[in-house]
């Protein structure tokens, strides 16, 4: 019997210094790119990332990995500097289980 992984939800807040638009896939390339270049693909293919929130506007996002991996995809969020040219941090505020858990959560 195949044992399924537990699902860790990551809520992170990002601080731009303008406007930025971008799409959800250009999003997501960036943090692939930013898993492959610091951790290598035997660690990516482990990650079961999933973008389920991203929020430029109210500067909030939501993403979903492995239990295992979580501390691999917020060392990767925290390591990108730029988007489309123009600086970005990306700031993990809290980790759950479930998106019940991060959606109590108000950011200022």
């Amino acid at each position: 019997m195949v044992k399924l992984e537990r699902q860790r939800y990551i809520l992170f807040k990002i601080i731009k210094d303008a406007n930025i638009f971008c799409e959800k896939k250009d999003f997501l390339n960036l943090i692939w790119r930013s898993i492959w270049r610091y951790f290598g693909m035997k660690e990516a293919n482990k990650i079961g990332l999933w973008l389920f929130k991203l929020n430029l506007d109210e500067e909030i996002g939501i993403i979903r990995c492995t239990n295992k991996t979580k501390e691999v995809l917020i060392s990767a969020l925290t390591l990108i500097r730029e988007i489309n040219g123009k600086r970005i941090i990306l700031s993990p505020v809290k980790t759950s289980g479930t998106i019940k858990g991060l959606k109590k959560i108000k950011i200022k």
